[in-house]
């Protein structure tokens, strides 16, 4: 189907009286879709938050904003997808005070709830409901490549195994780059070439470059595989 349709229906749901939630931002039509934690942004309630997330379906296309320092978690996606399309960027004249890397990727969150600082605690009820919404969306399985970038924010353990159950896929393996700093990738049970989704830490405060080049070097591999690069 149609990606424009799928999300179009994808904001639909969004926009649902009993769901009200966050859609993201980004181009909707790209192959690399970023789920971070939740909305960096101050905690809101009733009427207030319903007013901020209608805000966010009102710019879900927008993709370029300014470089500010504020934007640290946005610059290390810039980092990335620049890393991934090293190709494009070297060949295109650009501002680099602009983070323009929605223009290759959509982004949204694990929580529609925007707060300062993570809490899980806080943010555990409004996470569950959002992985059984990603379960059953056709717009969120189409990306071929989905980036966790949420950390403890969603679970594949012993007991609980967040990630295959939501996104319908086997865990492969665990890459340790440093202190901190690691990735494990996953990859669709019945076909191994229709999604890779990789699960990492919060891309917000001491990031080792290297686990962004090895991310970078594993979607890059999965891009030639798939004839997408």
């Amino acid at each position: 189907m149609d990606r424009e349709k799928l999300f179009e229906d994808f904001l639909s749901q969004c926009k649902d009286k009993e769901r009200q939630e966050i859609c993201g931002q980004g181009n909707p039509n790209a192959d690399i879709l970023i789920i971070g934690k939740e909305p960096h942004d101050s905690e809101r309630e009733g009427e207030e938050l319903k007013k901020y997330i209608k805000t966010n379906w009102e710019r879900c296309r927008v993709n370029y904003h300014e470089r500010k320092k504020e934007l640290v978690t946005w610059g290390f996606y810039q980092d990335l997808i620049e890393m991934i399309f090293e190709e494009e960027y070297e060949s295109k004249a650009r501002n680099k005070n602009i983070i323009d890397f929605e223009e290759l990727a959509y982004t949204t969150e694990l929580s529609s709830m925007p707060r300062l600082h993570s809490n899980y605690s806080k943010s555990k009820n409004a996470i569950y409901a959002r992985l059984k919404f990603f379960s059953t969306s056709d717009f969120i399985k189409d990306f071929p490549i989905v980036i966790l970038a949420c950390g403890g924010y969603i679970k594949n353990n012993d007991k609980i195994r967040q990630i295959d159950d939501t996104f319908h896929v086997n865990f492969e393996r665990r890459y340790d780059i440093a202190k901190n700093n690691w990735f494990c990738t996953h990859y669709n049970k019945e076909n191994r070439q229709k999604q890779l989704v990789i699960h990492t830490r919060q891309l917000s405060r001491d990031v080792h470059p290297d686990l962004l080049r090895k991310i970078a070097s594993v979607v890059r591999e999965y891009f030639g595989m798939i004839n997408k690069i």
